[in-house]
């Protein structure tokens, strides 16, 4: 699978022209065009653990004047978590070369990205390439999260099952044996969503 389920896509022309400096107006944005979602790890946005944070691809500390540091182009929509892991890290040290020598980084609005990295069954996120590797480990610190990003995708995987499923009763009628079947299986993901969820909080409670 795939470390992202959509593409993320920057829009051409942001809502806002924010000045220097205040590149976290670019947030509602961003979040719309990373459809909520982290673009590095991948990880749903509506968990309160999990802050999300407007992240310099090319760290700013590099751009020196060449680039605006609210350059739409250059934000990307961060976990916490994946934002303070990367912090300012670029090993060519050139702004117009994002890796070399398989490291660095690939811009997570690249298709390529995902020739890198992918996501297992189990919703850890592994390596494919010495590139992918490197951001796996080097960057992202993904091995050391392990445990949080996989009880991340499950629990939104049960999360986005469970609206389907309320969906579905929705436009069934009450007294059917269908909708007493769909509606014990909504039970069944909502109980298990409630036991995945208080793991994940005692694990970042435990940090």
């Amino acid at each position: 699978m795939k470390v992202r389920e959509l593409l993320p896509i920057r829009r051409l022309v942001p809502t806002k022209t924010p000045n220097e400096g205040r590149w976290t107006e670019h947030k509602p944005d961003l979040q719309k065009d990373f459809h909520y979602h982290c673009g590095y790890c991948g990880s749903y946005d509506g968990y309160r653990h999990t802050w999300y944070e407007v992240d310099h691809f090319i760290p700013k500390s590099l751009l020196d004047g060449e680039i605006s540091n609210v350059e739409y182009s250059n934000l990307v929509y961060s976990c916490k978590f994946c934002n303070n892991k990367k912090l300012a890290k670029w090993p060519t040290e050139d702004i117009t070369v994002p890796n070399a020598d398989n490291q660095g980084f690939v811009d997570p609005c690249d298709k390529a990205y995902d020739t890198h990295l992918y996501r297992m069954d189990d919703g850890g996120i592994m390596w494919k390439t010495a590139l992918g590797k490197w951001m796996w480990k080097e960057a992202f610190k993904f091995d050391e999260r392990n445990y949080a990003i996989k009880l991340l995708w499950e629990v939104n995987q049960i999360r986005k099952l469970v609206l389907a499923y309320a969906k579905e009763l929705d436009n069934m009628d009450e007294e059917s044996k269908e909708y007493q079947l769909v509606k014990s299986k909504a039970e069944e993901l909502s109980f298990k969503y409630v036991l995945v969820h208080d793991d994940l909080m005692n694990h970042y409670n435990s940090l």
